[in-house]
This record gives C-alpha cells, structure tokens and sequence, in this order.
C-alpha cells in the first residue's frame, strides 16, 4: 500500500513538472495572429485636424513610385489619409507657410489635410514606395493640383 502511495505521488509530481514545461513551451510560441498598431491619428504630421468628408464613403489605396529627385506639383488633399514609406525617403514641406519633413522606410504618417499645398520629394538615390490610404468620398479626388 505504501508502494502504491509513494508510486502515485512521483507519477503526480512528475505530471506536474510536465504540465509546467507544456505551458512554458506554449507562452515561448508566437501567437498565430499579432497585431500592432504603427499610427492613429486625429491631426496630420504638421497638425491640421481631421474631418471626413460629406458623401458615400470611399476608401483609396495608392503605391506611389518617386524616381530619384523627383517632386511632386504642390498638392493638398481634402481627406485624412496615412502614408507607409515603404522604401527610400521623401522631404514633404509646405513651401508657402513652413515646416518640412523627412521621412524614411519604415515611417507611418498622417498625410496634410485641406488647404494646405504641400509637395513631397525623393531626396535619395533610390526609388522611393509609399503605399497611401485615402479616408474619401465618391466623386473626391484624392489630391487637388495646381498648375507649376
């Protein structure tokens, strides 16, 4: 009977042990889905404030391709939006009223927000990608141009 009890006591502490190394094992596995947010924002990179535009919602995805020393026509865009920069880096700036930007591979912006002309530069040697999203409207462009 003690043999027994003394049998049955290992088998429950080794039991034990084993859950113990499963559930360290299971917290050093990755979790299947991961999320991470990398922006949130209510206000641009040079602090214009949001608003959504009046209409049927539109949502718009660009992958926008700058050639090495290429920029933009000065442009305003009257919708929030967020910019990945993907590979190189961009110089955005507002030549009329200031601040200027440099922006690198791995940056998450909020895009400038009505009225305000700005343009964005490759100031590298390499292309530069930005995936961009537009929070629109049907019938919106997703940036105003004027004439340069």
């Amino acid at each position: 009977m003690i043999r027994i009890t003394l049998t049955a006591a290992t088998l429950l502490l080794v039991a034990s042990g084993t859950q113990r190394v499963l559930a360290e094992q299971v917290e050093q596995q990755p979790d299947p889905i991961a999320s991470e947010v990398v922006l949130q924002a209510s206000s641009s990179w040079k602090g214009d404030q949001y608003k959504y535009p009046q209409g049927t919602p539109l949502i718009t995805v660009k992958t926008i391709l700058f050639q090495p020393g290429a920029k933009s026509k000065p442009h305003s865009h009257d919708m929030p939006g967020a910019a990945l920069i993907q590979q190189g880096e961009l110089l955005c700036a507002v030549p009329l009223k200031g601040p200027a930007k440099r922006f690198v591979e791995g940056d998450v912006l909020p895009t400038t927000f009505k009225n305000d002309l700005h343009t964005c530069e490759n100031t590298g040697t390499d292309v530069a990608k930005v995936l961009v999203f537009y929070a629109g409207a049907v019938g919106l462009p997703t940036s105003y141009y004027i004439q340069k």
